[in-house]
């Protein structure tokens, strides 16, 4: 896939894909979000994302390259 900035979804060097950025247990669901002080995305275990959410941010917009569907 490719997107028109993808610099902007860069991961933080700490995070890995198969842990929570926060407490570090693997958890069956993990959420990609964005950590504020950063600016860069990580991985949350849904009960992280709660409690520490005035940290993080759900950043799912992406703006994808070619052509714009009409509606």
């Amino acid at each position: 896939m490719k997107y028109y900035d993808e610099e902007s979804y860069r991961f933080h060097k700490n995070d890995a894909a198969d842990k929570c950025f926060c407490c570090s247990q693997n958890a069956p669901r993990l959420l990609i979000v964005r950590h504020i002080e950063s600016q860069m995305m990580v991985h949350l275990c849904p009960e992280c994302m709660t409690e520490h959410s005035d940290d993080y941010l759900l950043d799912n917009t992406r703006p994808w390259l070619g052509p714009k569907k009409i509606t």
